[in-house]
């Protein structure tokens, strides 16, 4: 079930996280990076960018970024704002940037001469994103020959964005998809993608709340009741965010809110600041809670939870809302990778520490006062 495919927006705090996976990690990551349409504030820029700057930056950060291994690109967001050329040199540049740059294209882009010229001088030539209500032998053995390319030189993507998920009623239906994906042909891999996380922070302020990851359930269940061999199944989320792609327009947004979302084997604890207050009392706070929470996996587990650590022993400073999210990406990918490998029989290395520095009397009491 390696490699793991999260579903990334292309955005700071998110190919940054990648970018700071520990190495072992990261050889078990495939990105799905979304590129964010041109009204999306960018934090870099401090502005909204042209489209222009669009494709440099879009290829200069996988340089920076993400530069030798494979990743998807998925400009679905921007393709109706750019013409062909714009588009092409979208993933002009993020291919000579990364030459493992795999586009990821829609039934309907297949249909277009566009996209051959995109395709990838390699064994697997390019992704094809379906919803799951999108599954359908004919239509997709179709746009596949108009491409001119076989399944068996592509990934399939499923997007259960808005499917049940619960495991109890779901893992049928799910399996059920999963074999009727496989009748077109043998996909070098059939990549399911969902997240149960709500589009709203479900925590209030000063609390926490648990969300259970039933896509991750759900898709252990589906995989024992299909009839494609495992190895060829691949598990890909949102990261630690929902599954719907909504991009704010203009400048910034409102106020970030101050909060961790910290991927536990079951769920994600959602742990809120309170409302009022500076960012590094109100941090220092959330990162206690966290590490007194009894599910902290322990500051050598990823980056993440070593900063989380400092963080809350007073060490660093609070960071900021990029930050957390690079965090909260940081840490949810070792998660799943971690977990995933226990099942491939793959182990991982420790991530850095801290040694809290103890406090010592000025004079040793007398033990015989």
């Amino acid at each position: 079930m390696l490699p793991y495919c999260p579903g990334l927006r292309f955005k700071k705090g998110e190919y940054s996280a990648v970018a700071n996976l520990m190495p072992d990690i990261q050889k078990f990551v495939e990105p799905r990076f979304v590129i964010p349409p041109p009204k999306e504030y960018d934090h870099e820029l401090e502005r909204v960018p042209t489209i222009d700057e669009i494709a440099y930056m879009t290829g200069e950060r996988i340089g920076k970024n993400w530069p030798v291994r494979r990743a998807f690109l998925d400009a679905n967001f921007i393709a109706n704002q750019l013409d062909d050329d714009g588009l092409r040199k979208i993933f002009r540049i993020a291919q000579g940037r990364n030459p493992q740059i795999v586009p990821v294209a829609r039934l309907a882009d297949l249909r277009s001469p566009l996209y051959k010229e995109f395709m990838c001088r390699s064994a697997l030539k390019i992704a094809v994103l379906v919803t799951y209500e999108e599954v359908d032998v004919d239509a997709i053995r179709e746009a596949l020959a108009m491409a001119r390319v076989a399944a068996e030189e592509c990934v399939l993507f499923i997007d259960f964005s808005g499917a049940p998920l619960d495991p109890e009623i779901a893992a049928g239906s799910i399996a059920g998809i999963f074999d009727l994906a496989d009748q077109v042909g043998r996909w070098q891999k059939i990549i399911f993608q969902a997240s149960n996380f709500p589009s709203k922070n479900p925590a209030v302020h000063g609390g926490d709340e648990l969300i259970s990851r039933d896509e991750w359930s759900v898709f252990h269940a589906a995989l024992d009741e299909c009839d494609v061999s495992p190895d060829r199944i691949g598990y890909g989320d949102f990261g630690a965010d929902c599954s719907g792609m909504v991009f704010p327009k203009g400048k910034g947004g409102g106020r970030a809110i101050r909060h961790i979302r910290y991927t536990t084997p079951t769920h994600t604890l959602v742990v809120r600041a309170d409302s009022e207050g500076k960012d590094d009392v109100l941090m220092q706070d959330v990162c206690q809670r966290i590490i007194d929470s009894g599910q902290f996996a322990g500051q050598a587990f990823s980056r993440a939870d070593h900063q989380i650590y400092r963080v809350a022993q007073r060490l660093d400073g609070p960071g900021n809302a990029t930050m957390w999210r690079e965090w909260n990406m940081i840490h949810h990918m070792t998660r799943v990778v971690r977990d995933l490998g226990v099942m491939a029989g793959v182990s991982f290395s420790d991530g850095p520490t801290t040694v809290a520095a103890e406090q010592f009397a000025l004079f040793e009491e007398d033990q015989d006062a």
